[in-house]
């Protein structure tokens, strides 16, 4: 792959909202994507996370409704992806949580932003849209999937083809954002 390739994809992924619901993702297709994802780098190689691949059309639409439930209205759209890829979070290790403690960061959750962009651009890469779902009742959803409860589901990732056109990202100035060698 070229740079350019690379640089294109990041500019063409993006949240998808419309899905198609009469088109599954074909499991090879699917395979690669979670594939992928795992070759996302983590704190001390911990690999925090663990998810939960949903694809079966009925049990999609019982954790779309999970994942809704007293949710405002909000996210309605995802009962037409065809694919949940529920994110749960495992509990660091010793060394990671004194860590996160000296340093003030919380590994986990920064360890499941990386996979979450390695899945979402490997979902991108294959053609595939995506949404990463934060507001989701996550309890309700842990009923429906058998998820112990001393698991935390943190996102809802669906996948889909994406109906949607290709929108121009709306960004901040980089002078903004960037500072060399100062603040």
């Amino acid at each position: 792959m070229q740079p350019q390739e690379l640089y294109q994809l990041f500019s063409q992924r993006q949240s998808d909202r419309r899905f198609d619901p009469n088109r599954p993702i074909p499991e090879e297709i699917l395979t690669r994507i979670l594939d992928n994802s795992l070759l996302a780098p983590s704190a001390c190689n911990e690999q925090p996370w663990q998810t939960v691949v949903v694809t079966e059309p009925e049990l999609v639409k019982r954790v779309a409704q999970a994942a809704r439930k007293g949710s405002l209205g909000q996210n309605k759209f995802i009962e037409q992806a065809p694919v949940h890829i529920l994110l749960v979070a495992d509990p660091p290790s010793l060394l990671a949580k004194f860590g996160g403690k000296v340093r003030g960061v919380d590994y986990v959750q920064n360890d499941l932003g990386i996979f979450t962009a390695y899945l979402t651009l490997a979902a991108a890469a294959e053609g595939i849209g995506s949404c990463i779902i934060g507001w989701l009742n996550g309890g309700a959803v842990s009923e429906v999937l058998g998820i112990p409860k001393n698991k935390k589901v943190f996102l809802d990732i669906v996948l889909g083809y994406s109906l949607d056109p290709v929108r121009s990202k709306k960004r901040k100035p980089k002078s903004q954002l960037l500072h060399f060698n100062k603040w």
